[in-house]
C-alpha cells in the first residue's frame, strides 16, 4: 500500500492537504492501543511530505505559508512526535510561550484542536501535559463546554493529575518505540495495582515480555512494593528489603514487606511474622502464623487461635439485669475466631488439641479434660491447662497468666501475650459484672432470694451461670446460701462442679479450700475435676481415662480419694463397677444419681432408688410411650411410694389420672391403681397390649401387698422371684420392667435392716427373736434330745422332781428351737401354738421342719444365714442368684 493510499489522497504537492488527511486519520490509531498502525500512518505521512517537496518544479509558484494557528498545531504535532522533547518539561514551556504570541481569536481555535490531539494521543507525560493544561485553564472552562466535551476533558484532567510512574526525562535518549512500550507497561502495572484485584497484577507480571525498564532509581522501591504485595517473588526486591532491614531494624513497614518477599521465596519468615503480630497485631500475620502452625506445629494450633483472638467488645459497659445487652457483657470470641475454630476442626490434630477445638465449637469439655488429666506434665499440657483456666478459672487462677514466662518454642511469646490479654478481659468481667455483683450481694445477705430476672431464662441468668462455672471451693456457709438461692433453678442448668459441691454439702462433706500457690492449687482442682467428670458422665469418663488418669494422685481430705480407692479396689470394668454402686453410700449415691438411662436402671446389680427411677421415667418417657399400661403402673407406684418427694408424687398422680381409654374396664382399673389395689386385667386385654398375663397377675398381687394403706407388707419370696425373673426377661416390655424395678426397690427399702448373720448366732438359743436354719435346727434338736433323755433317766434315779426339771428344760429348749426355726420361715408365735397343738394329735409333725426350706430373703426376724457378702448384695442380686443367673437376659 502506497503512502497516498494509506492517507486516502491522490498524489499531490499540497502539503496542507497532506497534513489535514494525516490529522483526520490520527485519532483512529492510538499509540498505546495500536502502536504498529500509528507507526505505519506516521511513515506514510512523512513519505507523502517528502514526495510533495521533491515534486515541486523550480518554476512553480511557492506555496502560501501556513497561518499562525496552523503553525502552532504543526509545532505541537512535532513536539509530540519528537522522542527527545516530548517528555521534556522545558520543551512544553517553550511551546506555551509560542501560544502566548497567538492572537486571542486564533487561540480559541487552537484550543479545540489541541484538546483533540491530546485526547487521541498517548502515552504522554502527565507532568508535561499539566503544563499545557494550566496554560489553557481547561479545569476552569469545563462549565463553558458542551456536556460530551466537558465529560471527556474532565476524565482527561483526572488522569493527568496522577503522578508519572518515574522521571520520564530519563527516556529522552530512547527510541519512540521503547518509550511507548515502557511507559505503557509501567502505567498498566500501576492501574492494575490501584484498581484491580492483586491476582490480576500477579498474572500480568507472569507474562513473558522483553521490555526495557526505566533508569530512574527512585522508581524501583515502588515497583518492589507493588510486586511484593501482589505476591510476586523478585530477587532484587528481597535483596533491597534485606538491606533496608539491616539499616533500620525497627521499620515495621519494611519488616512486613520483607516477610512477604521471604514468604514468596519460600524462606523461613517465622520470626518476622511473630514480631509483626506482637507489635502490630497485623491480621495477615495471624493468618500466616496459623497456616504455619497447622503444618509445622498442629499441637499448638488451638492455643494460637485463642491467643490471636482480639474481640473488639466493650466490657466496661454496665447494663441493667433485664437488658438484652447483658449477653454482650462477658468476654466473647470474634466471628473470625469462630471461623478459625471451624477450619481447625477439619485439620488433623493430636487428641488433646482436637478435643479442645471441639469444646470451643460447643461440644462438651469433659473429653478435653479427660485428655488433660491423662496427659503427662509437659510445657504443652501446662499451656492447655492455662487456656482452660482462662475460661474456667477464678481470679487467683487468672492473675498468674498476666505475666507468663516465655518458653523455648517460637510461638510461645505470642501465646503468653495472648493469654495475658484474655486474662485481663476475664478479670475485668469477674470484678465488674453487674450480674456477679447482684449474686454476691445476695450471698452476703442471709435469707435473700434471687431476683426474678436471674431465675428466668434470660441473658442475665446465663451470665450468672457463667460466673458460677468458674472453679471455686466455696466455704460451707456460702454453699448453704447458694443451695437456697439456686433452688428455683433446674438442676440440669447448674455447672457440674457446683452440682458436685452442692451434692456433697447435702451429705455433710465439703471440698478442701484451694491454696494460692499455682501448683498446689491445680493438684486440688484436678481432683475436683476428676470427681465432677465422674458425676457428669460416669461411664464415658471412666472409659476415657487410662491407667494414669485413673490413678490420679489424691489427697485424703478430698472426696475424690475415697471414690478413687473404691474404683481401684474393684478392679472392674467401668460398667460393672457403676452397676454395683451402693446408693446408701453418700459418694456412690451422688455418682449413681446421674445413671438414669433405661440400660443402667434395668441392668444394675443393685436396685436403684425411687428418685433415680422417677428421673429415668421422665427422661425416657418417649421410649416408654409404647406401653401406656406399664406407664400407668409406674406412675401408680411412684404415687404410693412414701420415700418420693411430695411434689413428684403429685405429678405422678396427675399423669396417672390423665390416661384415658374407651374401654369399659379402664376407669375401674385406673381407680384401682390410684387406691393402690389394682384390679386384675383380663387375658385378652393383656394379650392386646403385649403383656404376659402371669406377669401382670404377679405384679398386681405384689402391689396390693406393698401399697396397702393400713399395713403394707413385703410380698412372699416366691412372688418376688417371679417378678425378678419377669424383670430380667427381654420379653417383658420396658415400662413393665421399670415398674417391677420400682416395686422391688420399695420392697428392699421395706425390709428391716439387720447385721449379717453368722454360725455363732445360730447357737444363741436365748435370742428368741432370731432365725435358725434347717441344718442348725436339726443338729440342735438332736443334741437336746440326745442329752436331755439320758440326763432325765439318770436324774430319775436320784429324784423324780429332778427328772421332771431336766425334761422341762429339754422341752423348753426344743420349743425355742421350733420358734426360731419358724422365724426362718417368716412365721411367728401363732404358728408355733398351732404346731404344738397339732403335736398332741400328730406327734411327729415337728419332723416336717427338718425338711421345710426357710425364707431365702431377709425378714423381720433377720437375714438368712450365709456369708457377709450375700447379706450385703441386696435384694435383686439375691433374687437373681435364687433364679439361677446373675444378670438380665436383655
Amino acid at each position: 500500500m502506497s503512502c497516498w493510499e494509506h492517507l486516502g489522497l491522490e498524489p499531490t504537492e499540497d502539503q496542507t492537504l497532506i497534513r489535514n488527511a494525516y490529522r483526520a486519520l490520527l485519532p483512529g490509531v492510538h499509540p498505546e492501543r495500536d502502536p504498529e498502525g500509528f507507526q505505519a500512518l506516521r511513515n506514510a505521512y512523512e513519505e507523502a511530505l517528502r514526495q510533495a517537496r521533491e515534486g515541486v518544479s523550480a518554476v512553480s509558484t511557492p506555496a502560501a505559508p501556513p497561518s499562525a494557528s496552523e503553525a502552532a498545531i504543526e509545532a505541537f504535532v512535532d513536539l509530540l512526535q519528537d522522542p527527545q522533547r516530548r517528555f521534556q518539561p522545558d520543551a512544553w514551556h517553550d511551546y506555551c510561550r509560542l501560544l502566548d504570541r497567538l492572537p486571542l481569536e486564533e487561540l480559541d481555535g487552537v484550543d479545540t484542536r489541541l484538546r483533540g490531539l491530546l485526547l487521541s494521543n498517548g502515552p504522554l507525560g502527565h507532568a508535561c501535559v499539566s503544563i499545557l493544561s494550566e496554560r489553557m485553564a481547561w479545569a476552569k472552562r469545563l462549565m463553558q463546554l458542551p456536556f460530551e466535551e466537558a465529560e471527556a476533558l474532565d476524565h482527561f484532567l483526572q488522569r493527568i493529575a496522577e503522578a508519572d510512574p518515574f522521571d520520564l526525562t530519563s527516556l529522552s535518549a530512547w527510541p519512540a518505540h521503547a518509550q511507548v512500550e515502557t511507559l505503557w507497561y509501567t502505567r498498566t502495572l500501576n492501574h492494575l495495582f490501584d484498581n484491580r484485584p492483586l491476582p490480576e497484577l500477579r498474572g500480568w507480571c507472569a507474562l513473558h515480555l522483553c521490555l526495557p525498564m526505566p533508569a530512574d532509581p527512585a522508581y524501583y522501591p515502588g515497583l518492589y512494593r507493588q510486586c511484593t504485595l501482589a505476591g510476586v517473588a523478585l530477587g532484587e526486591a528481597l535483596a533491597y528489603y534485606q538491606a533496608r532491614q539491616a539499616e533500620a531494624p525497627d521499620d515495621l513497614d519494611n519488616l512486613y514487606l520483607l516477610a512477604l518477599q521471604m514468604q514468596q521465596h519460600e524462606l523461613d519468615a517465622l520470626d518476622l511474622w511473630c514480631r509483626l503480630w506482637r507489635e502490630l497485631h497485623l491480621p495477615e500475620a495471624a493468618a500466616w502464623l496459623l497456616a504455619w502452625s497447622a503444618q509445622h506445629a498442629p499441637e499448638r494450633l488451638p492455643l494460637l487461635i485463642l491467643a490471636c483472638d482480639r474481640s473488639q467488645q466493650e466490657l466496661g459497659s454496665q447494663y441493667a439485669l433485664d437488658d438484652y445487652h447483658q449477653g454482650y457483657a462477658e468476654p466473647a470470641q470474634s466471628p473470625q475466631t469462630l471461623a478459625r475454630w471451624q477450619r481447625a476442626a477439619s485439620t488433623e490434630l493430636p487428641a488433646l488439641a482436637r478435643t479442645f477445638v471441639a469444646w470451643q465449637l460447643g461440644d462438651s469439655e469433659w473429653p478435653f479434660l479427660a485428655e488433660l488429666l491423662d496427659a503427662p506434665e509437659t510445657p504443652l499440657t501446662l499451656l492447655y491447662r492455662q487456656a482452660w483456666l482462662l475460661q474456667r478459672g477464678d481470679e487467683a487462677d487468672l492473675e498468674p497468666l498476666l505475666c507468663l514466662p516465655v518458653g523455648g518454642h517460637p510461638l510461645d511469646a505470642i501465646l503468653a501475650q495472648g493469654f495475658a490479654h484474655h486474662a485481663r478481659q476475664h478479670l475485668q468481667w469477674l470484678r465488674e459484672s453487674a450480674t456477679a455483683k447482684v449474686l454476691q450481694q445476695k450471698l452476703a445477705t442471709p435469707g435473700s432470694a434471687l431476683p426474678s430476672t436471674l431465675q428466668e431464662n434470660t441473658a442475665a441468668r446465663a451470665q450468672m451461670l457463667s460466673w458460677l462455672r468458674r472453679l471455686r471451693h466455696p466455704a460451707p456457709e456460702t454453699l448453704q446460701r447458694l443451695h437456697h438461692l439456686l433452688a428455683p433453678l433446674p438442676s440440669w442448668s447448674l455447672p457440674a462442679t457446683l452440682k458436685l459441691q452442692l451434692g456433697l454439702q447435702q451429705t455433710g462433706r465439703y471440698l478442701p479450700p484451694l491454696p494460692t500457690e499455682a501448683g498446689a492449687r491445680w493438684q486440688l482442682q484436678r481432683q475436683t475435676l476428676w470427681l465432677a467428670g465422674l458425676l457428669e458422665q460416669p461411664q464415658r469418663w471412666l472409659e476415657r481415662l487410662t491407667e494414669r488418669g485413673s490413678r490420679l494422685p489424691t489427697t485424703t481430705d478430698h472426696p475424690a480419694d475415697a471414690v478413687q480407692t473404691l474404683w481401684l479396689d474393684a478392679h472392674a470394668h467401668p460398667r460393672q463397677w457403676l452397676d454395683g454402686l451402693d446408693e446408701r453410700d453418700p459418694l456412690q449415691g451422688l455418682i449413681a444419681a446421674e445413671l438414669v438411662s433405661l440400660e443402667f436402671i434395668l441392668g444394675s446389680r443393685r436396685l436403684p432408688s425411687v428418685e433415680r427411677i422417677e428421673a429415668c421415667a421422665q427422661r425416657h418417657a418417649d421410649e416408654l410411650a409404647g406401653d401406656p399400661l406399664g406407664q400407668m403402673i409406674v406412675d401408680a407406684l411412684l404415687y404410693h411410694d412414701p420415700d418420693l418427694r411430695r411434689e413428684l408424687r403429685e405429678l405422678a398422680l396427675q399423669r396417672l389420672q390423665g390416661f384415658t381409654c374407651p374401654g369399659l374396664w379402664f376407669d375401674a382399673f385406673r381407680e384401682g391403681l390410684v387406691k393402690g389395689q389394682p384390679e386384675a386385667l383380663a387375658q385378652s386385654i393383656c394379650k392386646d397390649n403385649g403383656l404376659l398375663f402371669s406377669t401382670m397377675q404377679a405384679l398386681f398381687e405384689a402391689m396390693r401387698d406393698v401399697c396397702q394403706p393400713s399395713k403394707p407388707r413385703v410380698p412372699a419370696s416366691g412372688l418376688l422371684r417371679s417378678l425378678q425373673q419377669a424383670k430380667d426377661s427381654a420379653v417383658t416390655p420396658p415400662a413393665v420392667r421399670l415398674a417391677i424395678t420400682l416395686l422391688l426397690s420399695r420392697c428392699e427399702r421395706m425390709m428391716p435392716r439387720h447385721a449379717p448373720n453368722d454360725w455363732r448366732a445360730q447357737w444363741r438359743f436365748w435370742q428368741l427373736g432370731k432365725r435358725l436354719n434347717r441344718l442348725n435346727f436339726t443338729v440342735q434338736t438332736l443334741a437336746l434330745l440326745g442329752a436331755g433323755l439320758p440326763l432325765s433317766l439318770l436324774a430319775d434315779k436320784l429324784s423324780g422332781d429332778l427328772a421332771l426339771a431336766v425334761l422341762g428344760v429339754t422341752l423348753l429348749g426344743l420349743i425355742t428351737c421350733l420358734l426360731r426355726r419358724l422365724h426362718d420361715m417368716n412365721r411367728g408365735v401363732g404358728t408355733l401354738l398351732m404346731l404344738l397343738t397339732g403335736s398332741f394329735f400328730m406327734p411327729y409333725i415337728s419332723v416336717v421342719l427338718f425338711f421345710w426350706p426357710g425364707d431365702p430373703l431377709p425378714n423381720r426376724y433377720g437375714p438368712p444365714s450365709g456369708s457377709r457378702v450375700q447379706a450385703e448384695q441386696g435384694l435383686q442380686a439375691r433374687l437373681r442368684q435364687l433364679n439361677g443367673f446373675s444378670g438380665p437376659t436383655s
